[in-house]
């Protein structure tokens, strides 16, 4: 593949430019040009003024391109590493003409002509400043995106269930823990939270009827629905086995006992696995948590769990309220 270089010398046994002239940034265009890491030239005037072959490959880009003029900017649409466009002065190359200093190791996302997204890693240096009004900095560019694709995957699997999509348990805990710190409130207590303990009733029977495999499709199916029907900032998460844990951001004790109703009758809807319908009731322990409550989210967990054992003790299907429990009669919602 060729390198793209502007040459305005005719004669190639003329002596090399000395250092610092108006072609410094191309003496080295053969060096640039056998490097396995792609590297172009830029200027903020011209744009890009070499491309090694490297670059050409990785960016998708030929001789249209060079000569244009706004830097890297005027070129090639960088966004951030979250997909957020970068502002020009946001380039690498700018930042270096900006600061006076290198760039190393600036992640950015690039979109090919191809519409296949990269993420890149950029380093950015000044190599000719004799031209105070069009420097010309050297960057050069590594293809990360596998990379990046395995660190969000690793970093995802450290956050989430990976059979039910949701939470798992040591991400439900902490983000209980933040929500119980952070309530917003106007003026007055932190706004009101309810957490509720879930465990399905009776799944050793479907395990049993379907095997695991389409037991877990089954879990999967119910998970799905208590996400559904958790508005947000409320989430789920997944404690374990068939155990979860959804939190409802609200000061509305309607609304909470509206959301426990509709997660029993929704539940109650028979789930289809390979033709078949099963219905999977769950058990669930209520706590309401108020804004003055101090309670840590290892105490909440705790007093949702002897709810929900109790809803259990009492036939399963239906969700008890913590602050129920030792009075002449357990107060169920959903029954």
């Amino acid at each position: 593949m060729k390198t793209f270089a502007r040459q305005n010398t005719p004669d190639r046994k003329a002596s090399t430019p000395a250092p610092g002239g108006p072609d410094a940034g191309l003496d080295h265009a053969s060096v640039i040009s056998s490097l396995l890491e792609a590297v172009v030239v830029v200027s903020a005037r011209r744009g890009i003024r070499v491309a090694n072959p490297a670059a050409l490959e990785l960016l998708e880009l030929d001789a249209r391109h060079l000569d244009l003029g706004g830097g890297l900017a005027g070129v090639l649409s960088f966004t951030d590493a979250e997909g957020s466009p970068l502002t020009p002065g946001s380039y690498p190359d700018r930042m270096v003409v900006r600061t006076g200093r290198p760039v190393s190791g600036m992640i950015v996302g690039y979109i090919l002509p191809s519409r296949r997204r990269l993420h890149l890693k950029c380093n950015a240096v000044l190599v000719d400043g004799s031209d105070d009004d069009d420097p010309t900095i050297a960057v050069s560019i590594r293809d990360i995106t596998e990379k990046q694709a395995s660190w969000r995957r690793l970093a995802y699997a450290a956050h989430h269930d990976l059979m039910t999509g949701l939470l798992n348990r040591t991400a439900a805990l902490t983000r209980l823990h933040a929500a119980l710190t952070e309530r917003p409130h106007d003026d007055g207590p932190p706004r009101s939270l309810a957490v509720m303990f879930i465990d399905l009733d009776h799944m050793k029977r479907v395990n049993d009827t379907l095997g695991h495999a389409d037991g877990d499709r089954a879990l999967i199916a119910v998970a799905r629905r208590l996400h559904s029907l958790t508005p947000p900032p409320g989430f789920v998460g997944r404690l374990g086995g068939d155990e979860f844990i959804a939190v409802i951001d609200s000061d509305d004790r309607d609304e909470v006992e509206w959301i426990s109703r509709t997660i029993h009758q929704s539940l109650a809807e028979p789930v289809d696995i390979r033709g078949q319908g099963f219905v999977i009731s769950a058990s669930v322990g209520l706590v309401r948590v108020p804004g003055d409550d101090d309670r840590s989210a290892a105490d909440l967990i705790r007093d949702a769990d002897e709810a929900m054992y109790a809803a259990k003790m009492a036939g399963g299907g239906r969700t008890v309220d913590f602050d129920s429990i030792g009075r002449d009669g357990l107060r169920s919602i959903g029954a």
